[in-house]
């Protein structure tokens, strides 16, 4: 039975890939593995495989196939496996489940490769490690290779048989069984769950279990039905069955016997089952056949448990003389298995040091992947601060460009400014040479002088305020008052004005642009007071408001109730000024507004009402105390 299950395991792990689909021009070499070296593995002939493996790595090598390579690796492992050099099998191994790892995108050759890991491991007693690589194939077989399934149950119930873990050992052992559709598969299991109900003393559930796989029929390969018949009969003879266990034995043994695959435990279990009939010659014959067998086998348990039962039989014969002398070979055979237990332990301590040395090797490696992957991440690092300085650099110059194009834009609206205040001088122009032509029709020569006198003084005042885009509000209220007296002396006396200034002790200090509130006046003194009967009065209020002026023209003339002609001169003033001070709120960033009131809508009295929000700037003061006009842009 043990040596079934030995044969089992290497069968598959080395054809692991024989049992799935590969690529078709992958795999010519599987067929020749499965063929030619596995049936030289079941039988132990470790050197006649190891021979034909060698010869094969030239071809494999001049072919560069990496499925060829990770089988004839994996078989090389399980030659030095059942040599019982471990380190060997463990070094081809890892030289497999490397290549796999680097190559394989189908993941089958990874799968195999853990899968005789956790068996190397096991036998080497790294029982942590071999768990870790069993569950690993586990879940990986769970996803791409369920019919691989029941291996990897195996090779788990190994490792935990090794740590003791029995209730794990039941869990992947019925799994195991559950998930087999190879009978040689299904045979492995239902030996393996017999030995573990007599472990833990339940051979009624061992019993029950083996008479109802008797009943499956699903299976007829004769290696299945030889371990269900000795197994079982084995069973009843423990329960007291003698008889019926007796004949399910014999019937195994005959099967067995076809097979060529007798065992010294199948002797040795029928030998007990005649004991306890008392045929003491048959047993004592089985028992020195089953002696013979254990000796081939060097299974030096098995021969101290078959010189005790020999010593049992002689006893119950009435032969102390040779009884006794049984029982001094088993006390040998026990010295020579404590001897070897001694050797075993030796060599795994060989095998735990050389592990040692091979985990310092890996670390190594690992610490070189770990300097590499350093390496790669300060590369990764430099390429983003590249980046990163790429954006900043664009940024940047986008800022630079918008700064310019700002500042085009200021000075666009700039040049807009002085050009629509040209307008307005142009506008005030003409209506001024409009009433010089009036007072000379007229024959009012003395006025027309003294308007020209004043025209003049007027003229030289505004042409220096039109040369700054900003001028102070003082000189602003100077210009206004001079055009004010100009239209007065025009008009005959038919109007009076009052300016106010509030909150403002230097009106030096506030900047505005030229031209701004005369336009406002003009408009009440030529549509507004024209044909009134009543003296017009025009009061002008300038007031401080945080970073605004506000100003207030107010008059009592006819309102807005005009000709169509004076309506469309009120409006083209009115526009050219609100368009000002749009560029004005766009320069300074503060807002600026122009209202206008119809007095007669909200008060009932005559007159227009005129509201300003003028935004203004400060003058620049140099180092010597001497204050600019500041020809700066907002």
């Amino acid at each position: 039975m043990y040596r079934i299950i030995v044969l089992a395991i290497i069968c598959v792990a080395c054809n692991t890939n024989g049992n799935h689909r590969q690529s078709p021009s992958a795999d010519p070499l599987l067929p020749f593995f499965k063929q030619r070296v596995n049936p030289l593995l079941q039988n132990l002939e470790t050197a006649a495989a190891k021979k034909i493996l060698d010869s094969l790595l030239p071809y494999i090598k001049e072919k560069d196939n990496y499925i060829d390579m990770c089988s004839w690796l994996r078989c090389m492992a399980v030659v030095y496996q059942l040599e019982n050099k471990l380190d060997s099998a463990r070094w081809y191994v890892d030289r497999s489940l490397q290549l796999a790892l680097e190559k394989d995108t189908t993941q089958r050759q990874i799968l195999a490769g853990k899968i005789q890991t956790a068996d190397i491991m096991g036998d080497q007693h790294s029982l942590d490690s071999a768990v870790r690589y069993g569950r690993e194939a586990y879940f990986m077989a769970q996803k791409i290779d369920t019919p691989g399934l029941p291996l990897i149950c195996l090779k788990l119930y190994n490792i935990y048989e090794k740590i003791g873990d029995l209730p794990m050992q039941k869990k992947y052992l019925f799994e195991g069984l559950k998930r087999s559709t190879s009978p040689k598969h299904k045979t492995v299991f239902a030996a393996n769950i017999s030995e573990y109900y007599e472990k833990v003393n339940q051979v009624d559930s061992a019993l029950i279990f083996f008479q109802t796989l008797m009943k499956d029929t699903s299976f007829s390969n004769p290696y299945y039905n030889a371990v269900r018949y000795e197994n079982l009969g084995t069973l009843l003879s423990k329960k007291g069955y003698l008889k019926e266990g007796l004949a399910y034995q014999l019937k195994g043994m005959q099967i067995s016997r076809e097979l060529d695959e007798l065992s010294a435990r199948s002797y040795y279990n029928i030998a007990a089952t005649y004991l306890k009939l008392g045929q003491y010659l048959k047993d004592e014959h089985l028992l020195d056949t089953a002696l013979s067998l254990a000796s081939h086998e060097k299974n030096w348990a098995l021969q101290k448990q078959i010189w005790r039962a020999k010593a049992a039989n002689l006893t119950l014969q009435r032969k102390p003389w040779q009884a006794s002398a049984a029982k001094d070979s088993a006390f040998s055979y026990y010295d020579k298995e404590v001897d070897s237990s001694a050797i075993g332990r030796a060599r795994e301590l060989e095998a735990k040091y050389s592990l040692l040395e091979k985990d310092l090797q890996i670390k190594s490696l690992a610490l070189s992947n770990q300097e590499s992957e350093r390496t790669r991440e300060r590369q990764r690092n430099a390429i983003v601060q590249i980046i990163c300085s790429v954006v900043v650099l664009g940024i940047y110059l986008y800022w630079v460009w918008r700064k310019k194009q700002y500042k085009m834009s200021i000075r666009e609206d700039n040049l807009r400014q002085q050009l629509l205040g040209g307008q307005i001088k142009s506008h005030f122009l003409y209506n001024s040479v409009d009433g010089l032509l009036e007072l000379i029709e007229n024959g009012n020569t003395r006025s027309a002088v003294n308007f020209i006198q004043r025209l003049t003084q007027l003229l030289r005042l505004s042409l220096e305020n039109a040369r700054q885009p900003f001028v102070s509000l003082k000189n602003e209220l100077d210009a206004l008052a001079s055009y004010l007296t100009l239209q007065q002396v025009l008009s005959g006396n038919q109007f009076d004005f009052h300016i106010e200034v509030e909150g403002l002790a230097d009106q030096r200090a506030i900047l505005i642009p030229p031209m701004l509130l005369q336009p406002i006046t003009e408009n009440a003194i030529l549509h507004g007071f024209a044909g009134q009967q009543e003296k017009g009065q025009i009061n002008i209020l300038i007031q401080k408001d945080h970073k605004a002026l506000h100003c207030v023209i107010d008059d009592n003339g006819r309102g807005f109730q005009v000709a169509g002609n004076q309506s469309q001169k009120r409006s083209l003033s009115t526009l050219i000024n609100k368009e000002r001070l749009e560029i004005l709120s766009r320069q300074t960033r503060t807002h600026a507004k122009l209202k206008i009131i119809d007095k007669k809508e909200t008060t009932g009295k005559a007159g227009v009402r005129v509201e300003l929000i003028v935004p203004y700037q400060s003058p620049v003061i140099k180092k010597n105390g001497k204050r600019v006009e500041s020809q700066q842009q907002f």
